[in-house]
């Protein structure tokens, strides 16, 4: 009989424990497949309850519907956080969201809050003074171009923006003056006294005022420069006298 009394307080504790935990089958069933929680979530257990917990690895956010947890790549989701003018990416060691600025734009908050600008509204964009910064229309790479009036004088992608008189005089003829558009500061090239422009174009050639109708002077007179000034100075020939006044010569 005592043998009897054993055995049957056994069975309810072997029956009780069957209902709490489960047999070493499940449980190797259970732990294979992550608690039943997403590939991409940790599986834990609640501190109170001892309940499986799911929680999403690093790198990724959880898009269920309670109490289901769903793990999307963090970077799918509102481009992980980040600036809209950023991509986002993962850290090699731990998945981990990174933000990085996208070309022609830089970052103006910090390492870890990333503040994605134009790059031309931060220090021109790198171009320097006198320079306009731009962005190539395909790959929004910044560009940098001498304004109006200026010329590069540096050297392959090293911009410097000078004043284009001072560099070959503009462009100008070597017998012209180089100056700026009062309004627009583009150069021009104004002949220097005693020369004339033989063409159209604002940076045709300077020549000889005595070459282009006689500089000017009545056709029975030379036409010669003056030393100091190189002015046009109209001398009658031989055999004629002027009959202008003031700085008019005719000669009859």
């Amino acid at each position: 009989m005592p043998a009897a009394h054993t055995t049957t307080q056994q069975m309810p504790w072997s029956a009780h424990a069957k209902l709490v935990i489960p047999t070493l089958e499940k449980r190797r069933t259970l732990f294979a497949q992550n608690g039943g929680c997403d590939p991409n979530a940790g599986c834990s257990h609640d501190n109170a309850t001892n309940a499986v917990v799911c929680t999403c690895k690093t790198g990724y956010t959880n898009t269920g519907v309670p109490p289901t947890v769903t793990c999307a790549d963090s970077c799918s989701l509102n481009n992980g956080g980040c600036d809209p003018n950023a991509e986002c990416s993962h850290q090699r060691e731990d998945f981990s969201v990174v933000c990085n600025c996208r070309v022609g734009f830089v970052n103006v908050g910090t390492t870890n809050l990333v503040n994605c600008s134009d790059g031309c509204y931060v220090n021109n964009g790198g171009c320097g003074v006198n320079a306009v910064c731009s962005h190539n229309l395909t790959t929004m790479v910044i560009q940098c171009t001498c304004m109006t009036g200026y010329t590069n004088s540096g050297n392959g992608t090293n911009l410097v923006c000078t004043d284009s008189c001072k560099v070959n005089n503009g462009g100008c003829d070597s017998s012209a003056a180089c100056s700026h558009d009062s309004v627009t500061f583009a150069v021009v090239c104004s002949c220097s006294i005693g020369f004339v422009r033989s063409g159209c174009d604002i940076t045709a050639g300077c020549i000889d005022s005595c070459k282009v109708k006689n500089g000017g002077c009545d056709e029975n007179a030379a036409c010669a420069h003056d030393n100091l000034t190189n002015a046009v100075v109209c001398t009658c020939n031989k055999g004629y006298t002027n009959t202008g006044f003031g700085n008019s010569v005719y000669c009859t």
